[in-house]
């Protein structure tokens, strides 16, 4: 797990902060009934989806037309999408959840073998993070290393 805190500054560095409240984060946990990891709670302070390092996160605030809440309830009804998972990128032919109750946290894997995510019987192994801090901190990387061009 990366220091919140460092991320922050990173993220400062390149972007506006741009987090959501405590209280919105409650209201997702009910929505969704999960209960969101320490984290992710903490990165929200200060971002609240979007673009970085080239990857589109769903975001966070319901009111945006593609946000994770409604990305994971869509993916829930159709394919059956266990409830612990949450939709936070979908990608040409792939898609990355986080799962809120296992490590690793977050898995980016063919969309085709989302269904498999309870099992985690995979065909393709899918790239992993041990939580959001460590998958953010990897998108920073990726932002920073883009700039450098």
């Amino acid at each position: 797990m990366h220091d919140v805190n460092i991320l922050r500054n990173r993220y400062r560095t390149l972007y506006d902060i741009d987090g959501i409240s405590k209280e919105y984060l409650d209201r997702i946990e009910q929505e969704l009934q999960i209960k969101l990891p320490n984290d992710f709670r903490e990165i929200s302070s200060f971002y609240s989806g979007g673009d970085v390092g080239g990857i589109d996160i769903h975001s966070f605030i319901l009111s945006d037309p593609t946000n994770f809440i409604g990305e994971t309830l869509r993916i829930r009804e159709a394919i059956g999408l266990p409830n612990r998972f949450v939709v936070i990128a979908e990608q040409a032919e792939s898609i990355i959840v986080m799962d809120t109750e296992n490590k690793p946290a977050i898995i980016w894997l063919d969309s085709v073998e989302v269904t498999k995510l309870e099992k985690q019987d995979f065909i393709s192994k899918p790239d992993v993070w041990q939580d959001f801090s460590d998958f953010l901190n990897y998108l920073l990387d990726e932002e920073e290393e883009e700039r450098k061009y």
